[in-house]
C-alpha cells in the first residue's frame, strides 16, 4: 500500500482547490490549460493532484481565478 506524506495530501488539497474554482468560474479544462500555458494532458494531471504543482502554473492559476 503505497504511504501518503503530507507533501502529497497538500498537493491533492491544492489541485482540489483548483478545480472547484475552475468549475464556480465555469472554465473549461482546455481553457485553463491555454491560460496556465501547459497540455491539457498536463492540466488535468496537475488538477487531479498526479503531478507535482510548480510555482507558475499556481500563479498562473491564481491570475485566472483573480485571487491572491
Amino acid at each position: 500500500m503505497e504511504q501518503i506524506t503530507a507533501l502529497d495530501f497538500k498537493i491533492k488539497e491544492m489541485a482540489g482547490r483548483i478545480r472547484e474554482l475552475r468549475e464556480i468560474m465555469g472554465l473549461s479544462v482546455a481553457e485553463m490549460a491555454r491560460r496556465t500555458g501547459v497540455s491539457e494532458e498536463e492540466y488535468i494531471l496537475c488538477e487531479s493532484g498526479k503531478k507535482d504543482l510548480n510555482i507558475a502554473f499556481l500563479y498562473r492559476c491564481a491570475l485566472s481565478f483573480g485571487v491572491d
